[in-house]
């Protein structure tokens, strides 16, 4: 139904609208951002045609390198500016550059980083827009990192080559194909034998190069051809053997990419128990410690997602078992115990609360992509937070006066105030109150005052959780002024970024005749308003504190 001209003749159809994959937001903030788009799209028209032109040429350095390198920039300057079609193709080029056999490492370098950066957004190219074969990558992971001829000086490999190449196939394994999982097994279940070192090499390679991200649809041909079998066998191994590792990093990656639906019931006692023995903590009268040498503890970042993936559901198994854990392990937070198993337990504490807020937003908040949803029935209620925020509270409150210092504590208590500050906020402001009462103890005034500054946001937030926690504000900061001390330099440090952290959340303004104007402000409100007076009482406290000292 195209629009007839005078002459007879149809009108061509308009121009299809371009639609960029991702831009840079900012750049629209610029004041010369009218030219942008003009030099964004002369730059990219120009990149396409010469980095193309150097392929055909088969010019690998210096024309396709170069090339490579202004696409890196536009990246860096204008984000991906580029309609979809434009971007598969930069994949599927660079994937081909990348697998060229017998190219000098340098080159690969440069390729795989670029690539790297293209497959980055995972959201914005499904496994239905593009597909991948592993086998290429394969070939060139092992023929770089099981080199027969580096260690006889025949070839040279630089020292990051292993960790791109590694994340390089972390970046492409979403979008091997549905029959990958099948061909790997293929290659790597003849070297699964317990009793020889080759099975080092084949659970490397799984967790590597196993693909966990598919539609529901796809999971009989994913993770349910192994799932099984290496539970069954992480089971039934008890010596702590070198690979135990690996297993476990894929089987955290499996739970977190599948939340809901991997039944892990009968497996979460075992799981907990595994990961109490794998923190080497000393127990017993005789203080019984893992040898130096074993190098089986997990990885504490995998760790804290399988703990992340198993909470929720019907029944909430996975918080009753990380209840009795962090129970059994909270003496081991006070400030008395000191050890070399101390670290990994501060680990543990900070980022398994920064993990459940990931999935909290992830949930919650995120935007909706092709990747799969959260089922409903497994998504983490409010009663769920709260279960979590109780059982690791203890702990936190210990570990706030640790000999290690204060920072763990504080991004701890941080991310359990954003989740439920109803429960985290108020121990540790009674905490504050006291001491800043006490002038004989300023360790314990440095570290509650760095936690209240991890958890300021969420007390000055105006939500419903917990509303009252704005009428701290000026307490806190009328009770902070003795902290200004410059014989102690690190308490007036803390003291000063206390203050700057609340009055940069907190507009520094009267508004006392507010409730006098207005009649429909709440009481929580009007004793905002009337309080904020005391604003000009502070400042002038505060000056004189300093004026005294300069004196």
């Amino acid at each position: 139904n195209r629009p007839r001209l005078r002459s007879g003749l149809y009108s061509a159809p308009p121009p299809p609208r371009f639609i960029p994959q991702k831009e840079i937001v900012y750049n629209g903030l610029l004041p010369y951002s009218d030219r942008l788009d003009r030099e964004a799209t002369e730059l990219l028209a120009e990149i396409k045609a010469n980095l193309c032109r150097a392929v055909l040429l088969r010019e690998l350095w210096p024309g396709v390198a170069f090339w490579s390198r202004k696409l890196f920039s536009f990246l860096k300057l204008y984000g991906r500016r580029f309609s979809k079609e434009d971007h598969v193709l930069f994949i599927k080029l660079l994937y081909e550059l990348v697998t060229l056999p017998d190219l000098e490492p340098h080159m690969m370098q440069i390729y795989a980083r670029l690539l790297i950066q293209l497959l980055k957004k995972k959201e914005l190219l499904s496994r239905d827009d593009l597909q991948l074969p592993w086998r290429p990558l394969y070939d060139l992971y092992e023929r770089i990192i099981y080199s027969k001829t580096e260690h006889l000086g025949l070839i040279w490999f630089p020292n990051s080559v292993d960790h791109i190449l590694k994340a390089l196939i972390k970046s492409c394994r979403l979008y091997f194909p549905a029959s990958s999982t099948k061909e790997m097994l293929d290659e790597w279940r003849p070297l699964l034998c317990v009793f020889d070192m080759v099975m080092q090499k084949a659970i490397s390679n799984m967790e590597l190069f196993l693909p966990t991200i598919m539609p529901p649809e796809e999971h009989s041909q994913g993770f349910q051809m192994w799932f099984e079998e290496l539970m069954n066998l992480w089971m039934s191994v008890q010596n702590q053997p070198s690979w135990e590792g690996h297993l476990v990093n894929l089987f955290a990656r499996l739970a977190n990419d599948n939340i809901g639906y991997v039944d892990w019931t009968p497996y979460i006692p075992t799981i907990f128990t595994r990961i109490l023995r794998s923190l080497n903590l000393p127990v017993g009268v005789s203080q019984m410690v893992a040898p130096r040498y074993l190098t089986n503890s997990y990885d504490v970042g995998h760790l804290v997602l399988w703990i992340t993936a198993l909470l929720g559901g019907p029944g909430n198994p996975g918080q009753k078992q990380l209840t009795c854990l962090f129970n059994s392990i909270a003496s081991f937070y006070h400030p008395s115990n000191h050890g070399r198993w101390q670290s990994r337990l501060m680990r543990l504490l900070q980022r398994l609360p920064a993990s459940v807020v990931r999935r909290v937003h992830r949930e919650r908040h995120a935007e909706p992509s092709w990747i799969t949803l959260v089922p409903e029935c497994q998504r983490l209620t409010d009663e769920d937070l709260q279960d979590f925020t109780r059982s690791l509270m203890g702990a936190t409150l210990l570990a706030m006066f640790s000999k290690t210092g204060s920072t763990d504590a504080a991004y701890a208590l941080q991310n359990l105030a954003l989740l439920t500050p109803e429960l985290a906020i108020p121990p540790v402001l009674e905490k504050t109150y006291a001491a800043m009462q006490t002038l004989t103890e300023p360790h314990t005034l440095t570290a509650t005052l760095s936690c209240m500054i991890g958890m300021a946001r969420s007390l000055v937030s105006p939500n419903n959780h917990y509303p009252e926690g704005r009428a701290h504000v000026l307490p806190l900061l009328m009770g902070s002024l003795p902290g200004v001390d410059p014989n102690d330099f690190s308490k007036c440090m803390i003291t000063f970024q206390f203050i700057t952290t609340f009055t940069t959340l907190v507009p520094l303004v009267d508004c006392s005749s507010a409730p006098s104007r207005y009649s429909d402000l709440s009481e929580v409100r009007s004793y905002l308003c009337f309080a904020s007076a005391e604003f000009e009482d502070f400042f002038l406290i505060l000056n004189a504190h300093l004026k005294c000292h300069e004196n």
